[in-house]
């Protein structure tokens, strides 16, 4: 009797762990198997710039620019969401479009997408470490003229970077 009890609590245990396996392959963030659910994705791409910074495509919209070897709040980086970029001498341009929160009356809601409505520039200079931010297309202008870079520098899509 007790052999009987035990084949039929493993063949309840086994269909269970079936069941749970089945469920993580269709919903990747319920995954026992972590090595099915980490890594980067297929789109995901790394390209070297100047002043060992790096062009990073974390996801969709997670598109920066940020030293190679890491960085904190001291090291000047460009946020997401990087559009456009190009490079001159020491400095890096791009456009930027910024980000708003997906749902703001959800505070446990910490999504970002693109808002529309947020188009900017930004110069980093990596000899220096610093970066101007923010800039409207005449600033960005006028700064680039003040800092001799050519004024019809072309910033190119990161995708065909």
């Amino acid at each position: 009797m007790t052999k009987r009890i035990l084949k039929l609590f493993l063949l309840f245990i086994g269909l269970f762990l079936l069941l749970l396996a089945i469920n993580s392959f269709r919903n990747s963030r319920l995954s026992i198997f972590p090595s099915f659910g980490f890594g980067p994705g297929v789109q995901d791409f790394t390209k070297n710039l100047i002043g060992g910074y790096e062009l990073l495509r974390n996801s969709a919209h997670e598109v920066f620019i940020a030293p190679a070897d890491g960085w904190n709040s001291e090291v000047a980086i460009i946020p997401s969401k990087v559009l456009k970029v190009n490079t001159y001498k020491e400095f890096i341009i791009a456009e930027r479009q910024g980000l708003k929160r997906r749902n703001p009356k959800d505070s446990l809601d910490g999504y970002e997408i693109p808002d529309e409505k947020v188009k900017d520039y930004w110069i980093l200079n990596t000899d220096k470490n610093y970066v101007l931010k923010n800039l409207k297309i005449t600033d960005l202008q006028k700064k680039l003229e003040s800092l001799k870079i050519p004024i019809d520098i072309e910033l190119i899509d990161v995708y065909k970077y």
